[in-house]
């Protein structure tokens, strides 16, 4: 398998798959970064272009996984890389605690150490879900989401495509956040947000941006 990425998220997925055994085999690709040793921690190949993992994945493993941050970025390598004959694959840390009822997890999800998720909970397609983050009870996340570690996602919210919650954020039950949207780190969300909106604070407001 391959991870896409080789920088913060790319290490920390390293981790559970290495906590999980099956860190054997893998690759990361990283185009961007020149910093990244060719060989990471001495056993990891970076693949390097676009054209290089084309050739890894129809040669040795279709298989890669989302090790990049934002939603832009994470839907725009996986529709790259899956273009490539790359098929995207869900990485969930055997430190989650995810619970067996009504809970739909959808392909190339990401689960850190730590979160939690409890009943009839629904996450769409490229979604991270980071370390000790919770999602509660009748929850739907969309597509390519990015909540952050120690985020709050409370009872039959609905959070829309795209969107990023951030660190120790939480969402009170019943809100519902459109799509690309973005929540600012410890707000607390306890209105409906609508798409594309930034919000902050305690409640969270509309981020309002200064004159020039």
């Amino acid at each position: 398998m391959v991870i896409i990425g080789a920088k913060g998220l790319a290490k920390e997925l390293l981790v559970a798959l290495q906590w999980g055994g099956e860190a054997d085999g893998l690759c990361l690709f990283d185009n961007v970064n020149q910093d990244t040793p060719d060989i990471l921690y001495g056993r990891f190949k970076v693949i390097r272009s676009w054209e290089k993992l084309e050739e890894h994945l129809k040669s040795e493993s279709p298989d890669f996984a989302l090790g990049v941050s934002g939603p832009k970025a994470r839907k725009f390598c996986a529709e790259k890389a899956a273009s490539l004959s790359g098929k995207l694959r869900s990485i969930i840390s055997n430190h989650a605690l995810i619970g067996d009822f009504g809970v739909r997890i959808a392909n190339g999800v990401c689960i850190l150490s730590h979160a939690t998720i409890t009943a009839d909970v629904e996450i769409g397609e490229g979604t991270l879900i980071n370390k000790a983050a919770i999602i509660s009870h009748d929850a739907i996340i969309g597509s390519y989401c990015e909540i952050s570690p120690g985020a709050r996602i409370l009872g039959r919210t609905r959070v829309g495509d795209r969107t990023e919650v951030g660190t120790n954020a939480v969402i009170l039950p019943d809100v519902v956040v459109g799509c690309d949207c973005r929540i600012g780190a410890g707000a607390v969300v306890t209105k409906n947000v609508p798409d594309g909106h930034t919000v902050v604070g305690i409640p969270a407001r509309k981020l309002q941006k200064e004159p020039i």
